[in-house]
């Protein structure tokens, strides 16, 4: 009878096969470190001053690095917020509040951040950002303003926890105090 030497298993090598099997099927590794969230920044080439439109950058559960469509409206009877609406599912809207707004300048903003849970739903995250505004006056008097500017900040909550830049183009502001405002919109829009 012919018989073969035995070949034992390496201990390398079945660890080797252990952790190969523990890494098929896992999740994608977090996008966040024990340190938290890296801070968001928009590209560079993408920060053009006087660049029609809006930026923005967020890292966190829900990452988002692109365009998106802006708003400034009145918000109660002295504020400004700038709505941000991404077209991405997973990170649809960012709101930044400058509760009482007074013209050109930095302010400590509110910030809002819906983006999605790890079921599907909507959900809001809040945090704090820093603003730099700039406000045009129109000629003639006007009550509508032209405002520009950009904000960084970092949120948690529901959302996620995560840091975001972000920047906006020209939009129209009216800060009528009393009765029913006019509509406040990006300039040029209907």
């Amino acid at each position: 009878m012919l018989s073969f030497p035995t070949r034992r298993p390496r201990p390398a090598a079945l660890l080797g096969l252990l952790l190969a099997s523990l890494a098929c099927g896992t999740e994608d590794p977090p996008r966040l470190t024990d340190d938290g969230p890296r801070p968001a920044e928009i590209p560079r080439q993408e920060e053009r001053a006087g660049r029609p439109g809006a930026m923005l950058a967020a890292i966190g559960r829900q990452s988002f690095q692109g365009p998106a469509a802006f708003r400034c409206v009145l918000h109660d009877e002295a504020g400004l917020q700038v709505n941000f609406r991404t077209r991405d599912p997973d990170l649809p809207a960012v709101a930044v509040r400058i509760e009482d707004f007074q013209g050109t300048g930095p302010y400590r903003a509110r910030l809002f951040v819906t983006g999605r849970s790890r079921t599907g739903g909507l959900v809001t995250s809040t945090g704090e950002a820093n603003v730099e505004v700039e406000r045009r006056d129109q000629p003639g008097g006007s009550a509508v303003a032209l405002l520009s500017g950009s904000f960084e900040g970092e949120y948690g909550g529901q959302a996620g926890k995560g840091s975001i830049e972000g920047r906006f183009g020209t939009c129209s502001y009216s800060a009528y105090r009393g009765g029913s405002p006019p509509a406040a919109s990006p300039a040029g829009a209907p």
